[in-house]
């Protein structure tokens, strides 16, 4: 099965600054496609050059087999032709038009059957819950309502594509949620192949279906949110995906897939054995685990196998399961833990750290 969108080794520089190097990868049909990574990463960069709103300096962009960008080549698909949808991180509504009118301006713009228009407009109106609101000044609703209206203008002329730069960054946490659901929802109702720009990485693993996680113009890791977060191929991503304990170390043990690491301080040390990420003669390390990828037990008890030593800094219930902070020789770690037992700050404690989850990189 081909690639419905395919980018081929994309770069773009601005100055001295390289913002995309190289980049490669392919959407299939009706998926959303997340680029992830922090401020300055390269993310949006690359979401404009598919949009048209920037050129490369190199490589090729395939749409359903149509070349839009080669500048060996010499080809460059004018925006306005490249049949895409896009919701910005501004909602762009024009405050001098209903809501209807906003909406139905991209199919007055490229002379959608007048008679079909009213009928095109209703159905993305119902379809992002705005149902009824059609003759109001758009500048009128909320928040959250606005980016719908974007949302519905950017649906209604049913794109080949559609790209999302940071869309709810605006909206507070309850309305991000809210329209998390309901992208997703309409997304998938649709049909439609989208690529969406975030720094956030809850909103990146609950809507989609394939996230790429870049770093410094650079592609770190391509792959669904669970492996990302349980299968980090470089430390950068195991630290920017989720949360993450992390401690230096020396490996004194490799094996085809796991390794032993010695944890030191002045007082003592601590050998844990982990998952190794890749393979190397260096003999630094870095442990990196989750906070629910370790167990605790009360009571500081005989050295055990991949345990620590600890005492219990902060604990806080939170229904579901209990997180702690707790103290130990080498560092802090954070623990999130599902039993029913309760903890106080003192106590002295064993913390398990599970082996076959834990990653050495």
């Amino acid at each position: 099965m081909s690639a419905f969108l395919k980018v081929e080794n994309l770069s773009k520089r601005y100055g001295n600054h390289q913002a995309i190097d190289n980049v490669s990868f392919e959407i299939e049909e009706k998926k959303l496609f997340v680029l992830l990574g922090p401020s300055g990463c390269g993310k949006t960069t690359t979401l404009r050059c598919i949009g048209g709103l920037e050129k490369p300096d190199t490589g090729i962009i395939n749409i359903k087999n149509e070349t839009i960008s080669n500048n060996e080549d010499q080809i460059f698909v004018a925006a306005e032709k490249r049949g895409m949808g896009m919701v910005a991180q501004s909602y762009a509504i024009w405050p001098h038009m209903s809501v209807f009118e906003n909406i139905a301006f991209p199919l007055r713009m490229s002379k959608f059957d007048k008679n079909l228009l009213a009928n095109r407009v209703e159905e993305a109106l119902d379809m992002v819950q705005l149902k009824g609101l059609g003759t109001r000044n758009a500048t009128d609703l909320s928040g959250g309502q606005q980016q719908r209206v974007a949302l519905a203008r950017a649906i209604v002329g049913r794109p080949k594509l559609l790209l999302f730069d940071e869309p709810l960054s605006n909206l507070d946490a309850k309305l991000r949620e809210q329209m998390r659901y309901l992208l997703k929802e309409i997304q998938t109702e649709i049909g439609i192949t989208a690529v969406y720009v975030t720094h956030d990485q809850s909103e990146a693993m609950g809507l989609g279906d394939e996230l790429i996680v870049m770093n410094n113009g650079k592609i770190e890791q391509s792959d669904q949110a669970r492996s990302l977060y349980n299968n980090p191929k470089t430390k950068f991503v195991g630290e920017f995906i989720g949360t993450a304990n992390m401690i230096e170390g020396h490996i004194i043990q490799r094996e085809s897939n796991s390794c032993k690491i010695t944890l030191k301080n002045k007082n003592s040390e601590q050998i844990i054995k982990a998952r190794l990420s890749r393979h190397t003669d260096s003999e630094q390390g870095v442990l990196l685990f989750r906070p629910e990828w370790i167990s605790i037990q009360k009571g500081i008890k005989d050295k055990q196998e991949n345990s620590i030593d600890g005492v219990v800094r902060t604990y806080q219930y939170l229904g579901d399961r209990s997180e702690l902070i707790i103290e130990t020789e080498f560092a802090d770690i954070k623990a999130s833990v599902t039993d029913d037992e309760e903890y106080i700050v003192g106590d002295k404690v064993v913390i398990k750290i599970n082996e076959n989850k834990a990653i050495v990189f």
